[in-house]
């Protein structure tokens, strides 16, 4: 795919000890389990941890907080990319605003809803439990492309995160690009996230990134950097994307909501865990997989080494759709 920019970005370079630097971990199996997300624009900094109160005070972060946890959800802020994205608001001004439900478990849809907020207070007050009756709400029809920026997390969202988003929105792919805070991961820095559907990327190169908006416009699923659908488990994410590269192999490329992966053991029954890949057609899939362990190193930039592992997948065999 070619580049339709006259100018061509290159990947920054990182200094020595930066936690993406690793190449070893397998991506698939990594993404963050989170069913529900709320964004809210916000230019202003970020903090370390959008709810530290480093951005808001700490009272508000603090109810902001237990609101997410009320609801299941996680809180990430959002920007547009470049110079537009760092123009600070004034008080009042609306702001946009979106709740996603990722869907994913027995082919349930994801759902992307759209609606505007006069400050990150009215989180507190509108109803996002039942956000079809949020004033002025629309069901959008959108897929966002998010990608990590937050750079007083880690040196790596900022030097690989904030060129990728710039790239993506200068080449006009048709999608809805926003820069966002930390959504885990950023040791395989640049970190995309699309919503509504939940599906994570890392280690996204810029040819790799115009192909996840090519495919998004054709409601196509992107392989490249896949690490999972935030909806499900590790072995969970881990299975459907062993199952999507076998089809792609074969030369299918199942629509997004045409596999549901449902995890058949549990860690506590041994090493090996498994799970089972459903197509909407009645094809379903068994996965087996381990984890293995791989060299210490930092999970974030400037901490010490820990311990660190990586998912295998030992087996892809065709098995019987569950009963009911």
């Amino acid at each position: 795919m070619a580049f339709t920019s006259s100018t061509v970005r290159k990947q920054a370079e990182l200094p020595a000890g930066s936690c993406s630097l690793p190449r070893d971990e397998a991506l698939p199996g990594t993404a963050a389990q989170v069913t529900t997300w709320v964004l809210v624009e916000h230019p202003g900094g970020w903090g370390r941890d959008i709810l530290d109160g480093s951005a808001f005070g700490q009272p508000l972060s603090t109810e902001l907080s237990a609101r997410m946890e009320q609801l299941g959800a996680r809180l990430l802020l959002v920007r547009k990319p470049g110079r537009e994205g760092q123009v600070l608001m004034a008080s009042g001004e609306s702001r946009r605003a979106y709740l996603a439900r990722v869907g994913g478990r027995g082919f349930e849809p994801a759902v992307l809803y759209t609606f505007e907020v006069s400050d990150v207070a009215d989180l507190l007050t509108l109803p996002l439990e039942k956000p079809e009756t949020i004033p002025g709400l629309v069901v959008s029809r959108e897929t966002l492309v998010l990608i990590c920026t937050h750079s007083k997390r880690d040196r790596c969202c900022a030097l690989l995160g904030r060129p990728l988003a710039a790239f993506l929105q200068e080449q006009s792919t048709g999608v809805q690009v926003w820069e966002c805070s930390h959504t885990g991961g950023h040791r395989f820095g640049p970190v995309a996230l699309t919503l509504p559907s939940g599906y994570t990327y890392g280690r996204l190169t810029f040819e790799q990134a115009l192909t996840l908006a090519s495919d998004i416009r054709s409601e196509q699923l992107a392989l490249a950097g896949l690490r999972g659908r935030s909806a499900h488990t590790p072995i969970e994410q881990v299975a459907e994307v062993a199952v999507r590269s076998y089809l792609a192999q074969e030369g299918e490329k199942p629509p997004i909501n045409d596999l549901s992966p449902e995890r058949v053991s549990t860690p506590a029954e041994g090493v090996v865990q498994s799970a089972r890949v459903t197509h909407r057609d009645g094809r379903a899939w068994l996965v087996t997989a381990h984890e293995v362990e791989l060299p210490a190193r930092p999970a974030s930039c400037g901490k010490d080494p820990s311990p660190a592992t990586s998912w295998q997948v030992e087996s892809i065999a065709p098995t019987q759709p569950a009963e009911g």
